[in-house]
């Protein structure tokens, strides 16, 4: 560790030496940006299992950064330059320690860290706007969301739209917007009397009102998202820019990259919602806007350093820690621990995870998820929705299974971290017609389908649409478009989102709300049956 740790400091110390060089203290002002973007409650230090599933690496999340943090600060203020800690939303959903205290937990560690602005993400309103609110109340720093609106159109009360930052004599603003499609990812109680307005519509309002106040910098800080395939989606964008096609103001869920092609005058982008990091920004061809995102779970921490001309107050460059990479890997090995922020989080968890380390199987081999198509994993979880509710068939959406499961022993909490929502069981009666084509709905266009169980059905994604779908048989007997059918999903695609949308034209008499929590019947699933579970006909591709 110690090894490590020399060649670090070595290193960071020959870089600010090349820094200093290039941008000197005397003409150049200095702020360092610290990001993170979808948390997930993952505060708690870890193991890397994304790393190496046998011998993972132990990672010091919270407790590290709080170190790491601290000691940049206290450099910061010897050698007179800014530091920024912002994050880009869903803090808190995901872990038993932030699903349990509805974020309490995690707003309290942010606070010990003091974060200067938390941007909203669509999972923030997973335990109700009541909660939300609450948590916005509670944390030392404001909360982000200039196109969350009320009924009059105003931003909501508990919410700012930006802040300004002085820091050495350099108006530092930040501007914090959501993904607009959050209602569609939510439960309508949990965003009632909200809108959510197009992010690019809305950065175009409020830029030039923070240009009037005086800004300097001006940093975006968004639940937008940057693609996992960003170079390809940057080649395409282009493309579309060459032919005269800009993205339309009115987008809802425009993309980050989108916003900043549309919107002049962002400096830097810092982004979330998807879980990929870069460890170089994408910088917009026509506005140079800067755009940034970290990985995500807390594991990692981004940070980027810029340099404003004091005399003209403008972005001159910019330059990262170490490794010429703005992503930094919160490693045990790599960073200290801070003592006293890791006893505090470790209290919290304790509680949150009672009972959670009972061993209720072993796994001999690991279950894994699929972007598309069958996965064990799918096919275990669905396999119990059908069992423990009666029905005939059942869904799920690739997007509600969170984690793998690894082998060996399997703990409360490792279904917990696969399944972290807390969503229920909700039944649908529906004729064999209107299955048929609620399935056609999710393999149209380029939908990757679903997750199933009790059925077989074979996807032609060679013909058009609407014309995809064979279904073969409904638990082992001849499929019957005029029969009756029970199918299960969860509670949340049941309020149309994901693109199940067809189910809320059903009516209240056809919908059986089962109150089975969809962890408790895996979890009493595999106690019965085990986790042996295999890829079979139920669900086949043709390309």
């Amino acid at each position: 560790m110690f090894d490590t740790l020399k060649k670090t400091l070595v290193l960071s110390l020959l870089l600010c030496i090349v820094f200093a060089e290039k941008f000197p203290a005397s003409e150049y002002q200095r702020i360092t940006i610290l990001f993170t973007n979808d948390v997930h409650g993952g505060i708690a230090r870890t193991e890397a299992t994304f790393m190496n599933p046998q011998f993972p690496p132990k990672i010091g999340n919270g407790p590290a950064l709080a170190y790491y943090v601290n000691e940049l600060r206290e450099q910061a203020e010897a050698e007179q330059f800014g530091v920024l800690l912002i994050d880009e939303g869903d803090f808190f959903s995901g872990t038993p320690v932030g699903s349990k205290t509805a974020g309490k937990a995690v707003i309290e560690f942010m606070n010990s860290v003091s974060y200067d602005i938390l941007t909203v993400g669509n999972h923030e309103f997973d335990k109700g706007l009541v909660e939300l609110k609450q948590r916005a109340e509670e944390a030392n720093f404001p909360f982000l969301g200039a196109n969350i609106v009320n009924e009059n159109g105003d931003v909501v009360s508990f919410l700012k739209p930006y802040i300004i930052k002085e820091i050495f004599g350099i108006k530092i603003g930040i501007l914090g917007i959501t993904t607009a499609t959050t209602p569609s990812m939510s439960f309508p109680e949990h965003v009632k009397g909200l809108t959510f307005l197009p992010e690019i519509a809305t950065a175009k309002k409020w830029i030039p009102i923070m240009k009037e106040e005086g800004t300097d910098i001006i940093i975006l800080s968004t639940h937008t998202w940057t693609p996992y395939e960003r170079d390809k989606e940057a080649v395409k964008l282009h493309e579309a820019l060459k032919r005269g096609e800009f993205p339309d103001d009115n987008k809802i869920g425009a993309p980050g990259m989108e916003v900043a092609v549309s919107v002049p005058g962002i400096d830097l982008m810092f982004t979330g919602h998807v879980h990929k990091g870069f460890p170089k920004p994408y910088e917009d061809p026509i506005n140079h806007t800067l755009v940034f995102q970290n990985y995500g779970n807390g594991t990692n921490v981004g940070q980027v350093n810029i340099y404003i001309h004091k005399n003209t107050k403008t972005l001159a460059g910019y330059d990262f820690a170490v490794d010429q990479s703005a992503i930094i890997t919160l490693m045990e090995h790599e960073f200290w621990i801070d003592t006293a922020i890791d006893s505090m989080i470790e209290a919290r968890v304790a509680v949150a995870e009672e009972g959670f380390d009972e061993v209720m199987a072993i796994l001999p081999s690991p279950l894994r998820r699929s972007n598309e198509g069958q996965s064990a994993l799918g096919n275990l979880l669905c396999d119990a929705m059908v069992w423990k509710s009666g029905a005939d068939v059942a869904f799920s959406n690739y997007g509600g299974l969170r984690s793998d499961l690894e082998a060996g022993p399997l703990t409360y909490e490792n279904l917990f971290r696969f399944l972290p929502f807390g969503n229920h069981i909700t039944i649908f009666a529906m004729s064999g017609e209107k299955l048929h084509a609620l399935i056609e709905d999710r393999v149209s266009g380029n939908s990757r389908g679903m997750l199933a169980s009790g059925l077989e059905v074979v996807i032609d994604k060679r013909k058009a649409d609407r014309k995809r779908v064979n279904i073969l048989t409904i638990q082992g007997e001849i499929f019957d478009p005029e029969k009756t059918y029970k199918i299960a999903v969860s509670d949340y695609l049941a309020e149309g989102n994901s693109g199940y949308d067809r189910l809320t034209t059903l009516g209240e008499k056809y919908r059986n709300n089962t109150g089975i929590m969809m962890r408790e019947a895996l979890r009493d699933y595999i106690v019965e049956f085990g986790a042996s579970v295999s890829i079979d006909s139920r669900w086949k591709i043709i390309k």
